[in-house]
């Protein structure tokens, strides 16, 4: 699929609604699409490479980003700092791709009202707040306590689902991706 290019396609929503599985499917799908690897100061979790999800880095080169106007947008979210890098953004619109950034709620809506560049943003909501915490527990890589602060944080990032171009419930992988891509083939 090819898609328009010279835009940022934002995939946001709440920590384990499956962003990071829609954004690897778009990324195989779609010709001129390039990810935007985030910057992180948060540990790195054992599925995970670097420069593969993001850059794990630490607080004091982190701080250093932020002192050189690196970040498109950065936040703190967790307790740890993410941070969306923009000279890779400014390279691939360069040569007319769009930029699919996988980001949390807060970050997408700095990035959805900076105006820098034309952005389409996707807020990915679970069926309900019970799935969510399921899908939460299944991954196996949080204790009881970060998973329920993911889950009060989730029900606070809802709420600014309105801020979003797109609202797609995930109740079915499937049809959530063929929602994001029948936009996406449209704009």
């Amino acid at each position: 699929m090819i898609i328009k290019g010279n835009c940022l396609i934002i995939i946001s929503g709440p920590s384990g609604v499956g962003k990071s599985s829609i954004t690897s499917k778009l990324l195989s799908t779609c010709k001129n699409l390039d990810f935007s690897i985030s910057y992180t100061t948060r540990e790195k979790r054992p599925s995970e490479t670097n420069n593969d999800h993001y850059r794990f880095v630490t607080k004091e080169v982190f701080d250093k980003l932020i002192q050189e106007n690196a970040f498109l947008e950065y936040e703190e979210v967790h307790g740890n700092y993410y941070g969306t890098p923009i000279a890779p953004i400014e390279e691939s619109i360069k040569f007319n791709h769009s930029v699919l950034l996988d980001i949390d709620v807060k970050g997408a809506y700095s990035v959805i009202n900076t105006n820098h560049f034309d952005c389409v943003s996707f807020f990915i909501r679970p069926p309900s707040i019970q799935t969510l915490k399921e899908r939460l527990i299944s991954r196996a890589d949080m204790s009881n306590d970060e998973i329920k602060g993911r889950v009060l944080e989730a029900k606070k990032e809802i709420i600014k689902s309105v801020h979003f171009d797109h609202l797609v419930v995930n109740d079915n992988f499937d049809d959530c991706f063929m929602e994001i891509e029948r936009v996406l083939q449209s704009v």
